[in-house]
């Protein structure tokens, strides 16, 4: 019997020692905020400390230290990432990367209730001196017409949320999003659209696109939804990237990016480690400046319509652009009122003209290059 005991104690310890001995990975990827900074973040089930190992100058690892790493989620190279390799090597996981010579690594743990993060934000020297950011550099005169991308949101097998009469929300971004881009070009400005047609690029997609044709304003037009225990809301509302505790502007953020709240939380957190100031000040006064002429022609249209603020939140699709970003709410699919308006080809009209006006206010009063080295102050 005592024989018994101790057996099964000595297989429980083990068992115990063994599970002790393992992490999860359960997510990773590689965010570009610029052509020479990455982000890498990895999601691990729980992490408390790493290890960092510089093999030589562009070749190094990472390992939580005496843990065997399980690997749920693909680790595919992007960015300055030329290569990744896995080992396990004396009884713990060590994930190596591979890139160019000439970087500089910073780290940070952030943990949430359901995850741990290990963001590694990976930096490209130039003689000697760190590159600065796109939004840490000197502001300089545009020479020529900006660029701009509109995304209609949502598309193809995602139609967004549905409305009242037969209203989906794919279809009136992009109506809206092709008016924007006709009165921007009519002005003569270069302009790109995620989607011309009912398709669905991803999110990651949308980013790349902004960032690749070197963006100086991207705007993402949505229509908002409300429970059915607030129809009577309605009106616009115009978001910039930022975290916040408010839980509508969550729940508004969590259905467009496709996440639980849960996961929002976890974003939230991430983009702390993330997110760059300038930025976050330029695409607030572009945010005011649409929202604004949006109210001033809607209302010609739709006098009743009501402006609902300009509003932060953690939109994934604003985190990657490496210019002032906003993500449009242009009004309530499922409110009476705004729904009759919403299919009205002259009210959405209106709606664009204010967006495409609000863009170039913004440029005008902020004449800067984010495809070149970025920014002088803001304008009180």
């Amino acid at each position: 019997m005592l024989k018994a005991i101790i057996t099964l104690v000595f297989v429980l310890f083990t068992l115990n020692s063994e599970a002790s001995s393992i992490v999860h990975l359960k997510r990773f990827g590689i965010l570009s905020l610029s052509p020479s900074i990455d982000n890498l973040i990895f999601t691990f089930d729980r992490i408390d400390r790493y290890r960092f190992i510089m093999l030589n100058d562009h070749y190094w690892y990472v390992a939580v230290p005496e843990k065997i790493i399980r690997i749920t989620t693909p680790m595919i190279p992007k960015g300055n990432v030329e290569r990744i390799l896995v080992r396990i090597i004396k009884g713990e996981t060590r994930i190596f990367f591979k890139m160019e010579p000439g970087f500089k690594y910073k780290f940070r743990i952030v943990l949430s209730k359901n995850h741990h993060f290990l963001i590694i934000r990976v930096e490209k020297h130039e003689k000697e001196n760190l590159v600065k950011s796109t939004f840490e550099r000197k502001v300089t005169k545009l020479k020529s017409k900006p660029v701009i991308v509109i995304d209609p949101g949502h598309g193809g097998k995602d139609p967004g949320a549905m409305g009242l009469f037969g209203l989906k929300e794919k279809n009136i971004t992009l109506s809206i999003g092709k008016y924007v881009a006709y009165f921007l070009k009519k002005d003569g400005y270069k302009v790109y659209m995620t989607r011309t047609r009912d398709t669905y690029p991803t999110l990651a997609d949308r980013v790349r696109l902004a960032n690749r044709v070197k963006a100086n304003v991207f705007v993402s037009i949505h229509v908002n939804y409300a429970p059915r225990d607030r129809l009577r809301v309605k009106g616009l509302e115009v978001y910039f990237l930022n975290t916040t505790s408010d839980k509508r502007a969550l729940e508004l953020a969590a259905r467009e990016n496709g996440m639980s709240l849960s996961q929002i939380g976890d974003l939230n957190k991430i983009i702390l480690s993330l997110i760059q100031t300038t930025k976050i000040k330029y695409s607030k006064v572009l945010a005011s400046d649409i929202y604004r002429y949006m109210l001033i022609y809607g209302k010609q249209v739709y006098r009743s319509y009501v402006g609902k603020g300009v509003r932060q939140a953690p939109f994934y699709v604003l985190v990657g652009t490496r210019c002032p970003s906003v993500l449009v709410e242009t009004g309530f699919i499922n409110n009476p009122s705004d729904a009759i308006f919403l299919r009205n080809d002259r009210f959405r009209r209106a709606l664009a003209r204010g967006i495409a006006k609000g863009i170039e206010v913004f440029l005008k009063d902020n004449r800067i290059s984010f495809a070149e080295p970025l920014g002088r102050s803001l304008k009180s």
